[in-house]
């Protein structure tokens, strides 16, 4: 009988449904034993796929004190459930908040249908006011799951949301090993700068569209220079320049974990090229390359080639998007 199958067997057999919530809702009644196995997989991934405003309404009402306390000034309606069997929310490995429209974003739909109090007409119309509510629901919510998942592996925080408090608590996190930020505060490089000193779990940082420049990047230098966890580095859409180039170029001299960089669209330029150039000559850590965009031109892209001649480790490299032509690639 499969019901008498070990745990770590019929683990592997619900995950391979973990996005076929119908065939794991079907198996939940069985016994109670494969009830304790689908109950997290199915709380696994919150904020990555629902809509659905109960589902909203369950995490609200697992918000303590303090965290309701967060929302008074607003005036909301929040849920009185009884507690639930499960703390559903202390089964969370993803999880990411975006300020999406009001009928698609599972928060704001809620506050649209059953949240709002004193909201007449014409203030929920208001676009600024509604936005600051969201975004402290959000911001509450975020702090349940931080207080509660125990299991946290991916965070995305959108800036509307972000504050110290929550910096501090992402800190203290031993889970987290991939976090995607989009903050644009430069007291928030510092915080993130001292998570990178501090998390020895971090293995993937995304600070893409950041307006991050060479001033931004060399306050996290050090702390990059020095991490042993971080494999994956994405930079995409900043504006690095041919000085960031300079500071990426140190800290791929130093880094000896970093297998993936994605530099995407920076302005690095053929000079900020030159600097990396010089690095993966020695390198012997990082796998993929993407310097697409880059205002990079054809002696660039030869400079380059010579490195691939040399460097057997780097596999992947994207130069998408450059100042090339067919010529780029030959070797003199």
């Amino acid at each position: 009988m499969i019901t008498k199958l070990p745990y770590e067997c019929l683990l592997k057999i619900f995950n391979n449904f973990n996005t076929n919530y119908r065939i794991l809702f079907s198996c939940l009644f069985v016994c109670r034993h494969w009830c304790k196995i689908i109950i997290p997989i199915l709380w696994s991934e919150p904020t990555k796929y629902y809509s659905d405003i109960r589902l909203v309404k369950i995490y609200l009402s697992a918000l303590n004190a303090e965290e309701q306390a967060l929302l008074i000034p607003h005036k909301i309606n929040l849920p009185n459930y009884q507690k639930p069997l499960f703390e559903y929310s202390s089964f969370t490995t993803y999880l990411s908040f975006y300020l999406s429209h009001k009928h698609v974003d599972g928060v704001s739909h809620w506050f649209y249908k059953e949240g709002y109090n004193h909201y007449d007409l014409v203030s929920f119309d208001d676009n600024q006011g509604f936005a600051e509510t969201i975004n402290a629901i959000k911001s509450s919510l975020l702090t349940m799951f931080l207080r509660t998942s125990k299991n946290l592996k991916y965070l995305n925080i959108s800036e509307p949301i972000f504050d110290k408090a929550l910096l501090e608590k992402i800190q203290k996190n031993i889970t987290i090993t991939s976090l995607k930020l989009r903050i644009g505060n430069f007291e928030i490089i510092e915080f993130l700068s001292e998570i990178l000193y501090k998390n020895t779990t971090l293995n993937t940082l995304d600070i893409s569209k950041n307006d991050i420049s060479f001033k931004e990047l060399e306050v996290l230098s050090k702390a990059l220079c020095n991490s042993t966890a971080l494999i994956s580095l994405i930079l995409d859409n900043n504006f690095l320049c041919a000085e960031g180039g300079n500071a990426l170029a140190e800290i791929l001299s130093k880094n000896t974990s970093l297998s993936s960089l994605s530099l995407h669209h920076n302005q690095i330029g053929s000079q900020g090229v030159l600097a990396i150039a010089k690095i993966l000559y020695k390198n012997n850590t990082l796998s993929y390359l993407d310097i697409g965009n880059n205002q990079i031109n054809v002696e660039g892209a030869k400079v380059l080639s010579k490195v691939l001649c040399v460097n057997n480790v780097l596999t992947s490299l994207n130069l998408s998007y450059n100042s090339l032509n067919s010529k780029s690639g030959e070797l003199n």
